[in-house]
């Protein structure tokens, strides 16, 4: 039945089955899993070292041990090709790769068994010499599979299939037979684990790829390779164990060139070139030849702006290996997350120039120019890239996504492309594009830039959607837009549940990030792109903006206050969400402190500089004219004043067993923990709370309003603010509850009930201006809520604002299906009262072809013609 089942995913002529009667027949083999070869000496000190890293001073020694024993090379013993294949091993590790390849090649006169055939393919692929590469492949391919003398039979049978891989077989049929009868047969052979988790990883299946390594490592915990993979896993889904990863594989080799690698990528995505540079030189000390480094080498020239050094290393390398397209992928991927995406996408043309087959490089390229707007071409590129990697997981999401933005519509307006649903066009369009037009000028006057269009901006009504859109995964729920420079991709209201989202604030923050990202040609680091997008949300709105939250307290408690050059580790190097949320705050805090001190023209003198190459921190220090020390010491200042509600709050301190009593990554602090310590604002509270049981209204009001003052910004379960307009709801005092509820709703972008509440008593005392005032904020939050649009249409024809009462009543007939001929009706009204006697009549008689029984059209009709008659 296994056999059956395992020979039903190929056709008989396929390359895996003959080696599937092999993996078979393991399955009743009781060395199965245990090596069935000739045992070399494992003590041998040159494997210590090897397996530490010392790789030159363990080739030094496996050669030494070769040159005692002369008459071995000549009878080619086993042992000698053991000595043979570790010395090719050594050499690769040490950058010497043709030696590698002739010892290899060696071998191959004794033995082709599929490990050393697999071994000898890799190495000429990558030196480049493709030729070869295919000649051994399909020489390899054409062998039948028997039991090697050198390598393990599961050893072999592994080889075999990932050559097969490597000839194109397909990886879904790889993994679901080979790998996952080598790993149910044989549990305790780690290599099978990896192998699977390997294949995983190149069709960027993380989760799968991660979960295959670690069962590895409960194989054998000190797994080399399986820790490398994991680490790359890690470091590729932005997992938060990639340092302990890379701590275990870094004790156990510090050598390890993945776990050098990794950490040159790390410092690239921090923009510390410098630094992954004395990293990568290190390693060529062992390696001059890496590949990989060598591209991080050119990435890193590119970030520091020397073209001529980054160009001098890929002629170099192509030298070397004249298809490595990799030295123009990776500088191309490094300047995508720089957010440099023009710059990414003429490298990632030049990396496809020079391997045309490199379909991770195509499918980066491909999402560059998605974010450039070129949908057109990004999406050839993208089924080029799927045409040749089916089971690429995030190729297959963003085909996905492409075909799904077939049901939006485009509103082209100007500087702007708006995408969205069709259902939600006409209740978000207008608004959208009037939001951005301000903006725009806002931005353009402000930042004294010509802003370079169009802006795509696309709205979806699906989370996942949005994300695979941005990134190339569903989830990450935190991120409600993601801008990339002439390219603005967010969260709909209704992907989110209701009243949780502004999305007024949100595409003014991203569209904030469009400015500045274009002022400083993209160079500006997240902490400080992000800073002026928060802090430009505050200037447009007082609701808008990143508030000062209480659960900050803990954080801010236990470390110290940032300096300038500390601001960027909330965003690269968090340690808790919590952080990232900080982080924002004080990116917003210190551009407000900044340009309140400098003025705004140092604002834009330090930007200037930034887009000239200079590195942001120093920039702003050298605008400001003044010293580092000065700019820091001015920030502490000005964070004290601003954190001075803090003060008011219980402090958190730690416990006799050292245990913070109040963890500061938790993102939620009972209301119960806090009110129960005592404080000026919890004080204030529970007094409040005593008087309000009391019925002494008087003093619970006082009470909630020295709460409300001695902590402002506070919006969570029962605030001060939210419990005096429910003291006021219930004295009944309605100046009170109109002063408080504007206060709520200029402190909470999302306060949709305070809203609601207050623009039924803007109605009820017929105070329209103010109505319509609040019912676009309103909107900002729940753009669906047909009684908010009600009330904005009864706003606007009482204001004599007609026209947009009738964008209003077209709103509502799309809204309110059941009342349609209601709006339509109103709609006629309003013609009416524009003067517009011919279209109201012709939308009249529509109505009445659709509904002829329509008692109130038939009397608007008739009035419309007596009016006429009249007239005449």
């Amino acid at each position: 039945m296994v056999l059956r089942h395992i020979f039903s995913y190929f056709s008989p002529r396929s390359c895996l089955a003959g080696i599937l009667v092999l993996l078979f027949s393991l399955s009743g083999d009781p060395a199965a899993g245990q090596s069935d070869w000739i045992p070399i000496n494992n003590a041998e000190e040159y494997r210590d070292l090897w397996f530490q890293g010392e790789y030159r001073v363990a080739l030094e020694l496996l050669e030494h041990q070769m040159a005692q024993r002369p008459e071995l090379a000549d009878a080619m013993a086993f042992r000698y090709i053991i000595w043979l294949s570790d010395r090719a091993a050594l050499r690769f590790e040490l950058g010497m790769v043709d030696e590698a390849i002739a010892d290899l090649e060696t071998i191959l006169l004794a033995s082709r068994e599929p490990m050393f055939l697999l071994r000898l393919a890799r190495l000429y692929h990558y030196r480049g010499r493709m030729e070869d590469y295919t000649a051994l492949l399909n020489y390899a391919m054409g062998q039948r599979l028997q039991r090697g003398r050198f390598y393990s039979q599961e050893q072999n049978l592994l080889a075999y299939g990932q050559l097969a891989e490597m000839q194109g077989e397909n990886p879904k049929r790889l993994l679901s037979s080979l790998y996952k009868s080598l790993m149910e047969q044989l549990p305790n052979f780690a290599p099978g684990f990896i192998g699977a988790g390997d294949l995983a990883m190149r069709y960027n299946a993380y989760d799968l790829a991660a979960r295959y390594y670690t069962q590895a490592l409960d194989v054998e915990f000190d797994n080399q390779e399986a820790l490398a993979g994991l680490a790359e896993c890690y470091w590729k889904s932005g997992d938060s164990r990639l340092d302990e990863t890379l701590r275990r594989l870094s004790q156990i080799n510090p050598h390890h060139p993945a776990a050098n690698v990794l950490e040159a990528e790390s410092l690239l995505d921090l923009g510390e070139a410098e630094a992954a540079l004395d990293i990568i030189r290190k390693t060529k000390e062992i390696n001059p030849v890496h590949l990989r480094l060598r591209a991080l080498e050119a990435a890193a020239c590119f970030l520091l702006d020397d073209l001529e050094a980054m160009r001098g290393i890929q002629e170099e390398v192509l030298r070397f290996n004249p298809f490595c397209s990799e030295v123009y992928s990776t500088p191309a991927r490094i300047a995508s997350r720089h957010y440099r995406f023009r710059e990414a996408a003429d490298l990632g043309e030049k990396a496809l120039n020079v391997n045309p087959s490199d379909h991770e490089a195509r499918a980066n390229y491909a999402r560059d120019l998605l974010r450039l707007g070129r949908e057109e071409e990004g999406r050839r590129h993208l089924d080029l890239a799927f045409e040749a990697r089916p089971y690429d997981v995030q190729v297959f999401n963003m085909l996905n996504l492409l075909d799904s933005l077939r049901r939006f519509e485009k509103v082209e307006q100007g500087p702007f492309v708006l995408q969205l649903p069709k259902a939600e066009v006409p209740l978000l369009a207008e608004d959208a594009l009037a939001l951005l037009r301000e903006a725009y000028a806002t931005g353009r006057a402000k930042y004294q830039i010509e802003i370079e269009t169009p802006v795509h901006v696309q709205i979806f009504d699906n989370h996942d959607d949005f994300m695979v859109r941005s990134v190339g995964l569903p989830g990450h729920i935190g991120f409600m837009g993601i801008c990339f420079g002439r390219l603005i991709t967010m969260d709909s209201p209704s992907a989110r549940p209701k009243g949780t989202m502004n999305w007024r604030s949100v595409l003014w923050h991203e569209f904030a990030h469009v400015v500045t990202l274009q002022k400083t040609g993209h160079r500006l680091p997240r902490w400080l792109s992000e800073g002026f997008s928060v802090y430009e949300e505050t200037q447009r709105s007082p609701a808008w903006g990143q508030k000062l939250d209480i659960q900050y307290k803990p954080v801010i408690q236990s470390e110290s206050f940032p300096q300038l050059r500390d601001l960027e580790k909330y965003f690269i190097q968090p340690k808790s969400s919590l952080h990232v949320m900080l982080g924002y705050f004080f990116a917003a805090e210190f551009v407000s402190f900044y340009a309140k001190t400098y003025g705004f023209d140092a604002v834009l003198r330090a930007l200037d500089r930034v887009a000239t190459g200079v590195k942001a921190e120093t920039a702003l220090v050298e605008a400001a004219g003044a010293s580092e020390e000065a700019v820091n010491a001015g920030f502490l200042e000005y964070l004290k004043k601003r954190l001075a509600p803090l003060e008011n709050l219980p402090d958190f301190h730690q416990t006799e067993t050292g245990v913070e009593e109040q963890d500061p990554r938790r993102r939620t602090l009972p209301v119960t923990e806090w009110l129960a310590r005592p404080s000026p604002f919890t004080d204030a509270l529970r007094h409040a709370e005593q008087a309000w049981q009391e019925k002494r209204w008087d003093d619970a009001e006082r009470f909630l309003l020295e709460a409300d003052t001695l902590f402002p910004e506070y919006t969570g379960p029962n605030a001060p603010l939210q419990q005096l307009i429910r003291l006021y709801e219930q004295q009944n005092q309605p100046d009170k509850l109109k002063d408080a509820l504007r206060r709520e709703i200029d402190r909470n972008a999302t306060a949709l009930s305070s809203c609601k509440k207050l623009l039924a008593l803007h109605r009820q005392a017929e105070e329209w201006d103010a109505a319509v005032l609040v019912a676009q904020e309103a909107l900002g939050i729940d753009p669906w809520d047909i009684e908010i649009r009600q009330i904005l249409l009864e706003a606007n024809v009482h204001t004599g604002n007609l026209t947009r009462a009738l964008t209003v009543a077209d709103q509502l007939a799309q809204l309110d299906a059941p009342h349609r001929t209601d709006y339509q009706l109103t709609r006629i009204d309003l013609l009416g009262k524009m003067g517009e006697w011919e279209q109201a009549k012709k939308e009249n008689i529509l109505l009445l072809e659709a509904f002829p029984h329509f008692w109130q059209a038939q009397q608007r009709l008739l009035s419309i013609v007596e009016r006429g008659d009249t007239e005449e």
